[in-house]
């Protein structure tokens, strides 16, 4: 009969975990094995139930061979030997209260004793001990009592200690999350007798970790430092029913159950007509687009496009444009000549044979010459077409691999399976930073310390909640919304600049004409806000923003034109525009997810301001509109 070696999980620390962003983790254990010649069997009990029963690995053999590895989850009832997280807690108290009971049977039988003692004591007289012996035994039994009193003393105090274990085993049976089913059979096959240190690697579910972040800044004279210091720190909770005691930690950014079975093999491509559904009384009029080419534009052969006039959002208009046509109404999506032709196309559709010197011929283009003839029985999986144009794409679509990051936690770390987080330290970084100070005084009169903070480190930040402290005082709460790589900046709040004031004023005034009989009565509304910032500080502030908005209008009875800032109403998007006033300039505030800017009318002062200096910015506009309607701003 084979040897057998049993172990329960319990009674080992684990070497190492990796920790993945799957809600899984890899567990490593090892086992001390003495391997006979010929079959042996290794039986591990205890481990978890969140076990992946098709994930053990076994290693570590030197030359044993494994002949079999079989993982299974115990069933937990009373006719079951399944151990199981509570089942071991109550062996454990189990153990302790049988100690216990030792200690006070010990302890009964030296009170005894010392009753004994006395009941002997009391039965003796001067008829049938001498003086010389009463006073021995008086000796004697002083002695023998101070014996029985200490080892009283000792038992009570061994006593006490066994029952504070009992608690704290009933605490932690109590705190607990998850149970020990899990079990693993190994039989393996030596050669010669050998002692091995077996290692069983296995995936638990039921294991998580979050990184959270403290960013560390300073200020000297009420100035802050372009140096901050980021602590990264993660999160790790798990209910596995393991306590990971003593372990080496690594957290990793890889999903576990990301698994490529293959490489994807692409499939066969086909332009098809887009069926669409008639309307009531016929069927649709939509074009079909072709193989090789867009369908044509929308005017017919005999119409014309009418002239547009457009107008821009804040009274800038531009000239009337017409797109050119065709002249026949056949016009690809690129190439379009000074009247509309297409590029390689003739007046009547027929290709041309000219292509420019160097440039190769494109494979896919035919000549038509006649129509083909098509029987009805047979389906095409191309369409013929007259003309060819080049293939257009109106859809880009990018995949990207994910990279990992894993972060090893320096020195061991004990995560007991209680479902609770645990902090633990992955490294403090220096960063640079670059401060900025920002008000919004139409929201609020407050200057706030904006810091843009550059990742200079070899680490790549992931999301997760950022927690400010300026001068070990609790500023603010962020958050890392996306991944920071080397290079790439993250802000902050550092709370408000409280020797900054500001000041916000607006005025309005109305001008109402009558049309007269024969048109509307118009109304212009003319409003004007004056921002005035002071800086109090003993230095000057080299980057002050300041945030506005000017409101728009979707109805056509009303009109915006911004007067102030001078060339504002004209700039676009990302256009700095100088004020040629001693380095102010404005621009439409940078668009955040496509929101923002020249469409939604925020725009945004930039200056400095010297050391106790005083400056004033100001904004302008006009509301026009036509009857009676008042008009109010709102969200």
């Amino acid at each position: 009969m084979a040897p057998i070696s049993n172990f329960v999980a319990s009674e080992h620390n684990i070497k190492s975990v990796t920790v993945f962003k799957s809600s899984r983790a890899e567990i490593v254990r090892t086992f001390p094995v003495q391997l006979e010649k010929g079959q042996n069997k290794v039986k591990i009990e205890g481990l978890s139930s969140s076990i992946d029963t098709h994930s053990i690995r076994v290693s570590g053999l030197g030359n044993a061979r494994l002949f079999d590895v079989v993982c299974t989850l115990e069933k937990s009832n009373k006719d079951s030997t399944a151990f199981t997280t509570t089942d071991g807690a109550s062996e454990v108290v189990r153990a302790l209260m049988v100690k216990k009971k030792a200690l006070e049977s010990e302890r009964a039988i030296r009170e005894n004793e010392s009753q004994l003692l006395l009941k002997y004591a009391q039965s003796l007289s001067g008829e049938h001990v001498t003086p010389v012996q009463m006073s021995q035994f008086l000796e004697s039994y002083v002695t023998q009592g101070r014996k029985t009193v200490e080892a009283i003393t000792t038992l009570n105090e061994q006593i006490v200690q066994v029952d504070r274990q009992i608690d704290e085993e009933k605490e932690k049976t109590s705190s607990k999350k998850g149970s020990n089913r899990g079990r693993v059979d190994v039989v393996l096959f030596a050669e010669e007798e050998a002692a091995v240190d077996l290692k069983l690697t296995y995936l638990v579910d039921n294991a998580q970790w979050k990184p959270t972040y403290e960013l560390h800044a300073s200020s000297e004279n009420g100035k802050p430092s372009k140096s901050v210091t980021l602590r990264y720190r993660a999160r790790v909770m798990q209910q596995t029913g393991e306590d990971w005691n003593n372990t080496s930690l690594m957290l990793s950014s890889v999903t576990s159950d990301m698994v490529v079975e293959q490489i994807p093999q692409l499939r066969q491509r086909k332009i098809q007509p887009k069926i669409r559904r008639g309307g009531l009384f016929g069927p649709s009029t939509q074009p079909v687009s072709s193989l090789f080419g867009p369908p044509p534009p929308g005017p017919s052969v005999f119409s014309s496009a009418p002239a547009v006039a457009t107008t821009s959002l804040f009274g800038a208009s531009n000239p009337g444009f017409a797109p050119p046509q065709q002249a026949f109404g056949g016009g690809g999506a690129q190439g379009r000549g000074g009247f509309g032709a297409t590029a390689g196309v003739a007046t009547f559709g027929q290709p041309q044979q000219q292509q420019q010197q160097g440039q190769e011929p494109n494979q896919f283009v035919q000549t038509a010459t006649a129509a083909p003839v098509v029987e009805d029985d047979v389906g095409l999986d191309f369409e013929a077409v007259d003309t060819v144009s080049p293939i257009t794409e109106n859809k880009t679509i990018v995949s990207e691999t994910p990279v990992a990051v894993s972060f090893a936690v320096q020195g061991e770390s004990t995560i007991p399976s209680d479902g609770i987080d645990h902090q633990v330290s992955v490294a403090e970084l220096p960063f640079s930073a670059k401060i900025s100070y920002i008000t919004i005084p139409r929201i609020d009169p407050r200057v706030f310390l904006q810091c843009e903070v550059t990742n200079g480190s070899e680490y790549r930040l992931l999301p997760g909640p950022v927690t400010v402290i300026l001068d070990d005082s609790y500023v603010s709460k962020t958050q890392i919304t996306k991944d920071i790589s080397t290079g790439e900046t993250f802000e902050c709040t550092l709370g408000a600049d409280e020797a900054t004031k500001v000041t916000y004023s607006r005025t309005s005034k109305t001008v109402k004409s009558d049309g007269g009989a024969f048109s509307e009565n118009t109304n212009t509304t003319t409003y004007n806000t004056k921002i005035t910032v002071y800086n109090k500080h003993q230095f000057a502030i080299n980057d002050l923003i300041i945030r506005d908005a000017v409101p728009t209008c979707d109805d056509k009875r009303a009109k915006i034109v911004l007067q102030k800032p001078v060339g504002l109403a004209d700039a676009k998007d990302g256009q700095v525009v100088d004020l040629k006033n001693q380095g102010l300039k404005v621009q439409w505030q940078p668009l955040v997810d496509g929101k923002g800017g020249y469409k939604e009318g925020k725009f945004e002062w930039k200056w400095n301001v010297n050391t106790g200096a005083k400056v004033v910015v100001e904004a302008e506009w006009d509301v026009k509109s036509t009857g009676d309607t008042e008009w109010i701003e709102g969200f």
